[in-house]
């Protein structure tokens, strides 16, 4: 069972139980950092207004693979309805509504969006969101969860909760992401409540093959079975899972031909164990115990890459590793290399 669909009512803090009881007759607008709860709550949400009003209920999110694993979820939580992407309920179900829409990753959304979500709405909304800045700035001209309350109708009831708590990402990493996202609130230790305590790694590798053989036998040596790598690119996507299939064992991979959507490939299975390789954006909304981030010597160090790096970085709840050929690019380089594990490509069986 995924991580996330064990999390029990009796699990959550008071933050995340005021929200899941706030009453179901007032719209609600919930932020809080990545790994504070949101997607989850949203479904649990979605289960009370089942449990309490009926199936007159949509969920919907922006990317495709993170419906998907949330939908992964559905079964555990006794939930009725499938999920939708925007894409999918705009286009093929015509922005179809219903009494209650739930939103996750509200923030991914353009004001016109947001209105086709607010028109959609028969009774009440309840948008949840992350307080950093959409990774689509630059692409599409989003809105911040704390702006979204000024294009709500006049006269409509909207609560605005806020989680403060990060119960996803390990200590460890949080200190070495601290330095990689942008505009974000000072790091506050306690603010972090998982109990995982394993040290980022940092390989350095001799070649950008040797990156990728080594994250194969790390998978393969430890057997692991929740796990993303993960890349700026499709055309990086398209390329290291050419690699690693070669080197043998299954992996899924969702690639994006912008050219040409026929080229278009999507084997994710968020009910498998086999590793899942995609871009920064498409894992959005997702976690894994463990997140592989090679050819990072490419990385740009732009603004709008740093936010995409952030979320790369944070979709870990156990291991992170980073891989690259030569020098670490800024802001890796300024991190205090005393925060992280190094070693060396040969010396990997001792990791």
């Amino acid at each position: 069972m995924k991580k996330d669909w064990m999390i029990k009512e009796s699990e959550l803090d008071d933050d995340q139980l005021h929200v899941l009881m706030e009453t179901l007759d007032k719209s609600c607008v919930v932020s809080g950092c990545a790994g504070s709860g949101k997607s989850v709550l949203a479904l649990i949400k979605a289960q009370r207004v089942q449990k309490e009003r009926g199936d007159d209920y949509k969920v919907i999110v922006f990317t495709k693979a993170l419906c998907r694993y949330m939908n992964s979820g559905r079964s555990e939580l006794g939930l009725k309805n499938e999920f939708y992407y925007h894409w999918d309920w705009v286009k093929n179900h015509r922005c179809s509504s219903a009494e209650y829409i739930i939103v996750d990753e509200i923030q991914d959304f353009s004001e016109e969006e947001i209105y086709q979500f607010l028109q959609a709405t028969g009774k009440n909304f309840f948008f949840f969101g992350d307080t950093a800045q959409s990774i689509y700035e630059g692409l599409k001209t989003t809105v911040a969860v704390d702006e979204i309350r000024d294009i709500v109708p006049m006269g409509s009831k909207v609560k605005n909760w806020e989680l403060y708590r990060n119960y996803r990402l390990p200590l460890p990493v949080a200190r070495v992401v601290q330095s990689v996202g942008i505009d974000l609130p000072p790091f506050i230790e306690s603010v972090y409540k998982s109990r995982e305590n394993a040290i980022p790694v940092f390989l350095k590798c001799p070649t950008q093959g040797e990156q990728i053989a080594t994250i194969h036998r790390i998978i393969s040596q430890r057997g692991l079975t929740d796990v993303a790598i993960l890349l700026p690119r499709n055309e990086d996507v398209k390329t290291v899972h050419g690699q690693l299939t070669r080197l043998g064992g299954s992996y899924e991979l969702k690639y994006n031909d912008r050219g040409d959507f026929r080229n278009n490939r999507d084997s994710l299975s968020f009910g498998s164990s086999n590793p899942k390789i995609m871009t920064y954006h498409s894992a959005k909304g997702l976690q894994f115990e463990a997140v592989f981030l090679p050819c990072i010597e490419n990385f740009s160090g732009e603004e709008k890459d740093r936010k995409a790096l952030y979320v790369a970085m944070t979709r870990t709840y156990r291991n992170l590793y980073i891989l690259y050929t030569g020098n670490l690019p800024a802001p890796l380089s300024r991190i205090d290399s005393r925060l992280y594990s190094t070693t060396e490509v040969e010396d990997i069986d001792d990791i």
